[in-house]
């Protein structure tokens, strides 16, 4: 929307890219508190949440929401390794809190007013991952946890299985195995069940996975499975997650099994069926798919009658009522939902729930829902702000969801425009502002729309952004996902040179489309490293960023961790010895010598999923080229992983991708 005359009197004009702005990296890592995860006690009701904090050399930290008051101290990390990107590191019951602590991978338990004491075994500690537990809710001193064996530390050797950790005794005793991985045991409320999720390779559990439910029988110092039952999913087809008890013989659950949309789905063990848990299928995702653990989409209102859900419309959560006691209904959606991004939902009263919400349009936190009326009317409470002031909301870009439309088929972005109130366009006559395509890390997910400073600090500066949710996205339902089966490098590829394209063309005409960048992480790296090797024209972006990306798949899938270690194969359409050629065709390492755009590459030195070697070869490539040296600048960062978690990493990152676009792109 162009702004009148009026409205722009006495504003400042300036090249697009070029004007000054008081976001600073500084201010986005000391002006915002990032949550993890929030935790609610089921017997005590009492709210828990955990903050990820990149000042106290990046641990997550407990935190009793009340009052405030951290439960874990320094230097505990409560966080977990399991499939490298964790998740569901901590639970609480009857005011003890459980978490497993990344410092030693030990499981902790910690009372309010004292110190944590370990309840795993000290020996071979290092070489045993814990994570997502459930408390047996008769003998609360017995734990089921996911436990990962590292004793042999290869991606083939790790082995995977649920665990019981008897707290009493400090000693851990083996409960399921088989599977290549396991998640979300849960228990009924008598404890004389329990179920959970597994998958195999080459599955991810999006893709294939397996609900299982069994009988419990308690011994003297452990628990044992009997009557061992399949339910729902099957491998390589249909994918099931997030079970919870509705009330003792009813699960609720997820699964694309109707129609390829990830929908609420009902077990009875009373009569053994399965049934979609409305009257008909809905096209929209009730989940995500789970790169980490524990995010659960729903929480289980007023004893089992009903269940809050959210799902993606458009790339961004609504908030649904599931009528459990009559599952032929349809669902009741509860309007205006002001939050993009909503998870994980806990249970905390009647009709109320937690979660750590995220907004488009200013601070998230964590935020207690209450529901009320046969119309579910909410009431929002912040219980902690992500931000303690509302400085500099006015320059935040809202977020434009765009449905590209070619061939017939939707291609699914986001686009952020330029936005500072000191100014009223560009100084430059008919100018139009650069544009920075943002492409997600997965590559099996998608990019939210959350308030994301990192752009805001582009856009308050005159650049425009663009996030390209391209076909293997989530969200969109399993369809949109298959779209990339076999393709990547390709799809992916072709949907961010198509998007910036079309925006920079009518009707849109919104961006310069001779001054675009591509930029992403993971296997957004991949993506940005394809565009400018192995498209059909690789100078199609004038410079680009990679966070640690992935540019050569023959190593990768020789070097990754367990969890996505086949993961490729459904992505390029055979294992590394079946189609080699592919392998080498799709990576950027084997055409390094097509790579004339300015590279700016970025790496962390512990990085566990994408190695350094993955950055510093195609570095190597690019640098033995003519003029090379010029073209590509390589930074390692010392004791960060996958992701950056540092505080003074986050920081200087941000600079260096802002230089390097001020210097190549504008």
């Amino acid at each position: 929307m162009s702004q009148s005359p009026c409205d722009t009197q006495g504003l400042d004009k300036a090249p697009y890219g070029k004007w000054d702005s008081p976001i600073t990296p500084e201010s986005i890592v000391s002006c915002s508190i990032a949550f993890d995860s929030v935790i609610v006690d089921p017997i005590t009701s009492r709210i828990y949440h955990v903050e990820r904090r990149s000042e106290e050399m990046g641990r997550h930290v407990i935190v009793d929401t009340a009052t405030n008051k951290d439960i874990v101290p320094f230097p505990y990390d409560a966080r977990t390794g399991v499939q490298e990107y964790g998740g569901a590191a901590a639970i609480a019951c009857d005011g003890t809190v459980y978490f497993s602590n990344y410092r030693d991978n030990r499981v902790y338990f910690v009372r309010e007013d004292s110190s944590p004491e370990p309840i795993t075994p000290g020996k071979y500690q290092r070489a045993y991952r814990y994570a997502n537990f459930a408390v047996h809710p008769i003998k609360k001193h017995l734990l089921v946890s996911i436990l990962e064996d590292h004793t042999i530390d290869t991606s083939q050797t790790v082995i995977t299985t649920l665990c019981i950790i008897n707290t009493q005794l400090k000693a851990v005793f083996p409960f399921v195995v088989g599977a290549d991985f396991y998640a979300t045991p849960v228990f009924n409320s008598s404890g004389t069940k329990i179920a959970w999720q597994e998958w195999y390779h080459p599955d991810m559990p999006w893709e294939g996975s397996l609900l299982y439910v069994a009988d419990i029988l308690v011994q003297s110092d452990t628990l044992l499975i009997t009557n061992k039952l399949h339910v729902a999913g099957k491998k390589l087809d249909v994918s099931i997650g997030y079970p919870s008890w509705v009330d003792n013989s009813t699960l609720l659950y997820t699964s694309d099994a109707s129609e390829g949309f990830q929908n609420p789905f009902i077990y009875s063990t009373t009569t053994g069926q399965a049934a979609l848990a409305f009257d008909k299928p809905v096209h929209e995702d009730f989940c995500r798919p789970a790169w980490s653990l524990g995010m659960y989409p729903h929480a289980i209102l007023e004893g089992g009658k009903y269940a809050a859900f959210v799902a993606f419309r458009s790339g961004r959560h609504v908030l649904y009522v599931v009528d459990l006691a009559n599952f032929w209904a349809a669902p009741i959606e509860v309007i205006d939902f002001p939050f993009a991004l909503a998870a994980p939902l806990r249970a905390v009263g009647a009709r109320s729930f937690a979660f750590v919400g995220l907004k488009s349009d200013g601070p998230g936190g964590v935020i207690l829902c209450t529901l009320s009326g046969t119309s579910f009317a909410p009431a929002y409470q912040v219980l902690k702000s992500s931000s303690p002031s509302l400085e500099n909301v006015e320059y935040i870009s809202p977020p434009i969801p765009k449905t590209l439309i070619r061939d017939g088929e939707p291609l699914h972005v986001v686009y952020y425009a330029p936005k500072n109130p000191r100014y009223a366009g560009s100084s430059v006559p008919d100018e139009k502002p650069p544009c920075l395509v943002t492409v997600h890390g997965g590559p099996t997910s998608l990019m939210p729309q959350d308030l994301s400073w990192t752009k805001m600090y582009f856009t308050s500066r005159g650049y425009a952004c663009l996030d390209v949710n391209h076909g293997g996205s989530s969200g969109y339902g399993r369809k949109y996902i298959e779209r990339l089966k076999g393709n990547w490098g390709i799809v992916d590829v072709k949907d961010c040179i198509d998007a910036f394209t079309m925006l920079a063309s009518d009707p849109y005409s919104l961006i310069d489309g001779n001054r675009v960048a591509i930029r992403g992480g993971s296997a957004g790296g991949f993506t940005t490293l394809a565009a400018l090797s192995i498209a059909p024209n690789p100078k199609s972006f004038k410079a680009a960023c990679s966070y640690y990306g992935v540019s050569d798949l023959l190593t990768f899938v020789q070097t990754t961790h367990k969890y996505e270690l086949r993961y490729v194969e459904k992505l390029l359409g055979g294992t590394a010895d079946q189609i080699p050629e592919v392998y080498k065709a799709r990576s950027a390492v084997y055409h390094a010598e097509n790579i004339s755009v300015p590279l700016l590459v970025l790496q962390g030195s512990i990085d566990k999923i994408v190695l350094p070697s993955q950055a510093e070869e195609v570095v190597a490539k690019i640098r033995q080229q003519p003029g090379g040296e010029g073209r590509v600048e390589y930074h390692l960062f010392e004791g960060e992983g996958h992701g950056w978690k540092l505080a003074s990493t986050i920081v200087e990152a941000l600079k260096l991708e802002h230089a390097w676009y001020d210097k190549k792109l504008l």
